[in-house]
Order: C-alpha cells, then structure tokens, then sequence
C-alpha cells in the first residue's frame, strides 16, 4: 500500500508544471548562453526569486538591459521567453521614460508569468506605463515587484553603472 502511494506521488511531483528553468542552452549559441547566466546570477543574488522559478508558468529573461537618464531616459535590452522550462521564443525590450534620474547601468531581468493568461497578454506586444524609482550603485542592486501584479511579477539584478531615478514612463516587450 505504501510503495502504491509512493509511486502515485512521485508522478504528481513530475507531472506538475512548473517555470524552474531546467532548460539546457545551446553551447553555440551566445545569447543563449548569456540567459542562461542571467537566470543564475538572478537566483544567487535575488534568493526570493526561487519561488518565482517554482510556481511561475513562464517567464522571459533579459540578460543584459542598459538604461541611460538624463532627465529623459530609455533602456533597451534582449533575451528568451520560456513556458515552463522550454524556450519558446526571443523577446525585446524598450523603455522610456522622464522624471528625475541620472546615470546609467546595465542589469538582468526576468520577467515571470503567474498563468498562461498573463503570458498570452505579454505576446499581444502593448505598450505598458509604470513609475519606478530606485538607485543602483556599482555591482549593488536588486530590485522588482514583491508579488505578482496583474499576473506578472518583475525581479532585476544590477550588473553595473550608476543611477538614480523617480520617474515614468511607457515599456514594451516584442
């Protein structure tokens, strides 16, 4: 009867669906690589994102964003997109904004899907606006949503530059 319920939960735990990024790149491939980097060093230095990785139905990954602000900034950057832990596809990301800020810095991002409809939303390729306010100093910063809003839960990693902002703007993921 034991080894029954054993075998039963043992193919409920590897039938669950689930973003945890056990996705193999492409040795060959740089950019690949390269989110495959970001998606590490975002669970090394952002421990919180675990659960995110766990429970997320997808997400993207951007492994390298650069912004830079004078008073009106933008940031662009590029990386995958994954359901569960296949890669489906390459995004791109643009940004920009106004407000207070000056600097510039380059950080990973991953962006995660809570259900396929937050997902399906994220393909439709609309522009998003949001505020945001932060600094990043060095190699020193981590931020992102502490839960999921609408769906999407948003967690980046600096890598490096110098920025300090208050401002808004309008976003976009291709």
């Amino acid at each position: 009867m034991n080894r029954r319920w054993i075998i039963v939960a043992l193919c409920a735990f590897m039938a669950s669906p689930s973003a945890i990024a056990q996705w193999q790149p492409d040795p060959d491939d740089k950019k690949q690589v390269a989110s495959q980097k970001a998606i590490d060093r975002i669970k090394e230095k952002a421990p919180r994102s675990a659960d995110y990785f766990a429970d997320a139905y997808g997400f993207a990954v951007l492994s390298s964003v650069t912004r830079v602000a004078v008073g009106f900034g933008g940031a662009y950057g590029s990386g995958h997109v994954f359901e569960g832990d296949q890669l489906i596809g390459k995004t791109k990301f643009w940004q920009f904004n106004s407000g207070i800020q000056l600097g510039v810095n380059n950080f990973n991002m991953i962006v995660f899907f809570k259900d396929k409809e937050a997902l399906e939303y994220f393909k439709k390729k609309e522009w998003q606006f949001a505020g945001q306010a932060g600094i990043a100093v060095a190699t020193f910063g981590a931020h992102g949503t502490p839960s999921y809003n609408e769906g999407v839960a948003i967690i980046a990693v600096t890598r490096l530059g110098l920025i300090g902002e208050f401002s808004y703007g309008g976003l976009k993921f291709t």
